[in-house]
């Protein structure tokens, strides 16, 4: 059941939220769109090598459910990226059967330099929070994520 806020006041603020949050998705789409440009390779891509330096190695069928796209298209994107110098290719240390993809760190690097100001804006604008706030903050964006998440799941059924 959604939780209403309990007054007007609380109810603008909450959409003036939401609103913000939409604009957020939009600009960090459009500076992941150019910076995809910038590097040559498509945003998808520029999203696979966000979830491999986040989660680390992974295998092609994970990659595929993670992002919301067939095995086959996956692969073709790993060709792309490896030949790029983006990924690299890994037996599974595990089971011989499988291989996992990796991001890799000169590449990593690339994608990182595009990131700097950013994220030097973002450290300097939660200096201005106290630590109670940024936890709070934190909170709010990880509901968010999964919620998003959740929304994605639920679109894919």
């Amino acid at each position: 059941m959604p939780v209403k806020p309990q007054d007007d006041q609380s109810d603008e603020l909450a959409n003036r939220i939401i609103a913000s949050m939409t604009d957020l998705a939009g600009a960090l789409g459009r500076l992941n769109d150019l910076i995809a440009q910038h590097l040559g390779i498509a945003q998808t891509d520029l999203l696979c090598l966000h979830v491999l330096n986040r989660a680390g190695a992974s295998t092609a069928g994970a990659l595929a459910s993670r992002l919301g796209r067939t095995t086959g298209a996956v692969t073709h994107m790993i060709d792309r990226l490896e030949k790029a110098g983006y990924v690299r290719r890994q037996p599974d240390p595990h089971d011989r059967r499988r291989v996992l993809v990796e991001a890799w760190a000169p590449g990593l690097e690339r994608i990182a330099s595009f990131y700097e100001g950013l994220d030097a804006r973002s450290r300097r604008l939660m200096a201005t929070f106290d630590g109670d706030q940024l936890a709070a903050i934190h909170a709010f964006l990880l509901g968010s994520y999964e919620s998003a998440a959740e929304e994605c799941d639920h679109l894919i059924r």
